[in-house]
């Protein structure tokens, strides 16, 4: 009996198999494996048994009345319905699924044969439990779903992964990319719970966007694992301007536009220049959010002209998140300008005669090409003869007068236009002029009183004037009772003559701190009377309509208006009333067909001239009336008579020109040899001054009615014949006049000139024609009696001679005393002066200047 119960211990641990260990995913299907097979002939299974941990769970019987169909048995408990034993297969396999946790354990699985042995087998199963999906936290505890940050670049990434549950324990690990990572573990309560931290320092643009992969994995092929991305905070990779590199313009608007790359959000984009942050942009980000682009509208001035336009991109979640982009601005502009005096010259104190210069500070980009300089508007040119040194900053004047006085500027040029500077006044202080436009003759009437004013031209103002008067007897200091200062630089001086010594030559001076006025300012006082008689007048143009009169004038004192009227001859109506300031009249309007009377007259504040009267007619208006056949017809004969007469005309023409010309020779030649003797040469009747003296004298009198068409004298007044050049009395050649200057506008050389019937003062005008040589003497005996030589001659300007009507008839025919010589007005004196004239005649024709009185009768021709 001992005997077998030691075989059969034998044998059974013979027949015992370790299995090894066998993993099952939860929830998944275990097939443990059971060899039932039998290598003795007609061997059969009986029962198979089925523990785990040692207890019976699942059975498979054939024995007695299961022969035919096994019998399955299972712990319920344990197994449920998710057991079954299936013999098909070799090796035959325990089922179990699903398997569940709980089936963790040794699985035995014991064979009885019919003959073999019984054979038992150990299976360890392992059921296999997943954890809980990572879960990964920041280092402030935060669970980070997908996207962990936004993180600064250049700092530090900190994540912790958190693994729950998992049997057997899993395992956890990192990567990037795929590629695994190093990390620390730790484990953490409560229990089955893991922790994997994860730090990656110095955070890069790489990292943007990189994906972090956390597995968790318990020997199962496929593990359990989370993703996150990483997001960064970016610094601008680059900041660039995009402008060309060309000069701008001051005052023009530009576009200029700032690109920022890279930066992660957008980078802020701000534009500065000297410190100060500029507006008037605008930006704007791409799609993708990696380009900020930003345009600045800016107009540059001439102060920014070398400063630095700075385009500064910002991601103020960065640390050191700053970049710039700069550009050094190069801006054209238009010459600005400084002009002074020269440093060591006071404004105040420049006389003439110094020497002054300027200075010109030009402020150009490009630089000037030319500097010019102006004074009161007109250009300086470059004489340094003159004393004008013209330079491109500087003006030199030597010598500086008072015309040079003004205002003063530079203007420079380049390629952006002219630049003007600031308005320099030179104030140039000079003695006191006299100021040449002003009034210089005074006309009045005895016991009248004239106001004279005297203006002069002086810097700075004058402070003291002084008056004298002057005749042909002596020079009188005015006093100061008798003038005022009318004004800064003009003083007035009311003077009263009450007899004829009293009208001569009135001077003024003037003072200031520059000294005293070198030449006088000169002013001639005159009798003064009625206005002349226009003269000459004649009719120029007639119509059925209108007529048109044109007369010479007098020259006049005071403002004179010249009046015509116009009457009807038969009904003595006024027909037109016409005033002028000139002796030329148009009037229209007028009735056709009549007989009319002509008034002409001047007219002044003195009183109205004597009338000139004329005879004139309107043309007749043509009648309408029916035409009749002309009769007249051209026939040979008759073209052959006009022929004939227009051919005789011709020729008698010429023959008349050549006489002429013969008889003006024969008169020339004639007059040349009468010069020396001038007692035998009557003078011309009533041909104006200028003319006596300009044309030869002649014996004839046929011209006079031509010359004055108007008033024919009565050739009975003993006072109007004329006497020749030696008539002239010897005291109007010894007498002393002053030397004036000449009052109105000149007149023509075709007037004449008509005495009144009254009392009033008369005026001659008279041409003197000097040698250059002025070598004119008082004696004449010494003087060849051969031909006189011929000298240059020239025009001297004509002088006025006073008329006075209160003559004496002397018993020579016509002479007048020594205190009636007549005074002489010269239009270019300034300065009193005397004339003395020769007591015999000069070589050439003299001619006396005094003018015939007509006293007697006038008559008028028309």
């Amino acid at each position: 009996m001992s005997g077998k119960i030691f075989r059969h211990v034998i044998t059974f641990i013979i027949s015992v198999i370790d299995g090894g260990v066998q993993r099952v995913l939860v929830n998944g299907s275990a097939q443990i494996k059971c060899d039932v097979s039998s290598n003795i002939p007609n061997d059969q299974v009986l029962l198979v048994v089925w523990y785990k941990n040692n207890l019976p769970i699942y059975s498979y019987d054939t024995r007695g009345a299961h022969a035919g169909t096994p019998s399955h048995w299972r712990e319920e408990e344990v197994l449920e319905d998710r057991a079954i034993f299936r013999t098909v297969r070799e090796p035959a396999e325990l089922i179990i699924s699903p398997v569940l946790e709980k089936d963790v354990g040794n699985f035995r699985c014991r064979v009885d044969f019919k003959l073999t042995p019984t054979r038992n087998s150990n299976i360890n199963l392992e059921v296999v439990v997943p954890p809980q999906p990572p879960k990964i936290f920041n280092d402030r505890g935060e669970h980070i779903q997908s996207r962990a940050g936004p993180y600064e670049e250049g700092g530090d990434l900190h994540l912790v992964c958190v693994v729950t549950g998992g049997s057997p324990p899993p395992t956890v690990t990192w990567s990037n990319n795929g590629q695994i990572l190093s990390s620390s573990m730790a484990d953490y309560s409560p229990p089955s719970t893991l922790n994997s931290k994860l730090t990656v320092r110095n955070l890069s643009r790489i990292h943007q966007h990189a994906l972090y992969t956390c597995q968790a994995s318990n020997f199962h092929k496929k593990g359990i694992s989370t993703n996150i991305t990483i997001e960064l905070f970016l610094r601008p990779l680059s900041v660039e301007i995009i402008f060309s590199n060309q000069p701008l313009s001051a005052d023009r608007g530009y576009d200029i536009e700032c690109m920022a790359v890279g930066s992660r959000p957008a980078a802020k984009i701000t534009w500065w220049m000297g410190g100060i942050e500029l507006s008037g942009h605008t930006q704007t980000v791409s799609a993708d959010g990696n380009i900020s682009t930003s345009t600045l509208h800016f107009t540059p001035t001439r102060q920014d002209n070398g400063k630095t336009l700075v385009c500064r991109a910002t991601n103020e979640l960065v640390k050191r998140g700053m970049k710039e982009a700069s550009m050094k601005l190069n801006v054209c502009f238009i010459p600005t300008l400084l002009l002074d005096l020269g440093s060591n010259l006071n404004p105040e104190d420049i006389e003439e005669g110094d020497d002054v210069y300027f200075e010109c500070k030009v402020h150009a980009n490009p630089a000037a090409y030319k500097v010019i300089w102006k004074h009161n508007g007109q250009t300086v040119q470059h004489n340094q003869k003159t004393g004008i040194i013209v330079s491109s900053g500087d003006l030199a004047l030597q010598g500086v007068t008072r015309h040079q006085a003004g205002n003063y500027s530079c203007i420079a040029s380049n390629v952006e236009g002219d630049g003007e500077s600031n308005t320099v006044e030179l104030k140039v202080m000079y003695k006191p002029m006299c100021r040449p436009d002003q009034k210089r003759i005074y006309g009045v009437a005895r016991n009248e009183a004239a106001e004279i004013l005297c203006e002069v031209d002086a810097f700075p103002p004058p402070d003291v004037f002084k008056w004298s008067f002057n005749n042909t007897a002596d020079t009188i200091d005015m006093p100061s009772t008798d003038f005022v200062k009318q004004s800064l630089r003009a003083s007035k001086l009311t003077y009263m003559p009450t007899k004829e010594m009293d009208f001569g030559t009135i001077m003024c001076w003037a003072d200031n701190v520059v000294g005293q006025q070198k030449e006088p300012c000169v002013f001639h006082l005159i009798a003064a009377g009625k206005p002349d008689s226009p003269y000459n007048c004649s009719l120029v143009n007639q119509t059925s309509d209108s007529l048109e009169v044109d007369c010479t004038e007098e020259i006049q004192v005071f403002n004179t208006t010249f009046v015509m009227e116009i009457y009807d001859q038969q009904t003595s109506l006024l027909q037109a009333n016409v005033s002028s300031k000139f002796p030329i009249f148009h009037v229209g309007g007028l009735d056709s067909g009549r007989l009319l009377k002509i008034l002409i007259y001047a007219v002044n504040v003195k009183g109205k001239s004597e009338v000139v009267v004329l005879e004139a007619y309107t043309l007749k208006v043509a009648e309408k009336q029916t035409g009749t056949h002309n009769q007249f017809e051209l026939t040979p004969i008759l073209s052959v008579g006009i022929f004939i007469g227009v051919l005789t005309a011709l020729i008698c023409i010429a023959l008349g020109t050549i006489a002429a010309i013969k008889i003006r020779t024969t008169q020339h030649r004639r007059q040349q040899h009468q010069k020396g003797k001038p007692n035998n040469i009557s003078r011309p009747g009533n041909l104006p001054i200028k003319e006596k003296i300009s044309l030869p004298l002649s014996q004839s009198e046929e011209m006079y009615d031509e010359k004055n068409p108007d008033v024919v004298p009565y050739n009975e007044d003993p006072d109007y014949k004329l006497k020749s050049a030696a008539q002239t009395p010897a005291t109007l050649h010894n007498s002393r006049s002053n030397d004036l200057e000449v009052f109105g506008r000149p007149v023509d050389d075709r007037k004449t000139y008509l005495n009144a019937q009254t009392d009033e003062l008369h005026y001659a005008e008279l041409s003197i024609t000097m040698p250059r040589n002025n070598a004119v003497t008082s004696d004449t005996n010494n003087l060849p009696a051969k031909k006189p030589p011929l000298y240059d001659y020239f025009d001297e300007p004509t002088v006025y001679a006073q008329i006075d009507h209160y003559k004496t008839i002397s018993s020579t025919g016509g002479g007048t005393s020594p205190s009636q010589a007549p005074s002489v007005i010269s239009p270019s004196s300034t300065i009193s002066t005397s004339l003395q004239y020769p007591t015999k005649p000069f070589s050439r024709e003299i001619v006396t200047i005094r003018t015939p009185l007509i006293y007697t009768q006038q008559e008028s021709c028309v």
